[in-house]
């Protein structure tokens, strides 16, 4: 059976975008971050975070760096008692991965290609699942597969499209605990 899934992006969403975060020691959690989170879980969705990772195209960092990091966030959550479902990472970037491609171009949002990913792993069920990101790009593969999103203020909502979120009636929220508590799923 689908399962209801609550999408993430990662780098202004859940962590403060500092730009190519890849050691515990850059992390830094938004505010109300972790509590939003274990509400998601408790209200029984699947937790799937979709991050682009264009460092490791510009070679900034590895994936195994990103990798250790996201294992790191992990043990981290788990003190919380709640978890990440699946971590998807894109670590493409059309500028920096020319063709042919070492990495799949349609992983990397605006495309789809993590949350089809998280379908064939998970069962989603697009229909009642929600995605949370800091940017336009963020939010177009929800709108495309009928997903709900919301959009979280960060440093990059200056240079977002507001008519598009407007368009498309995507909600906005100054923190993602702020999205979890308006009772919109």
């Amino acid at each position: 059976m689908a399962k209801k899934t609550f999408f993430l992006d990662r780098d202004g969403t859940i962590n403060v975008d500092y730009n190519f975060v890849h050691t515990r020691e850059e992390w830094t959690w938004c505010d109300g971050a972790v509590e939003a989170i274990r509400r998601i879980h408790e209200a029984g969705f699947q937790i799937v975070i979709v991050t682009n990772q264009s460092g490791i195209a510009r070679g900034h960092y590895t994936a195994g760096q990103v990798e250790k990091l996201h294992r790191w966030v992990d043990s981290e959550l788990e003190k919380e008692g709640v978890n990440i479902d699946l971590w998807l990472m894109a670590p493409h970037h059309p500028k920096f991965d020319p063709a042919p491609h070492t990495h799949p171009p349609k992983d990397r949002k605006p495309d789809t290609g993590m949350f089809l990913k998280a379908d064939e792993q998970l069962n989603v069920d697009f229909s009642s699942s929600y995605m949370a990101g800091d940017k336009i790009t963020d939010l177009q593969p929800a709108v495309e597969l009928g997903i709900t999103p919301f959009f979280i203020r960060s440093r990059h909502e200056p240079k977002q499209d507001k008519q598009w979120l407007k368009k498309h009636d995507i909600p906005i929220f100054d923190t993602l605990l702020d999205a979890v508590k308006s009772n919109r799923f």
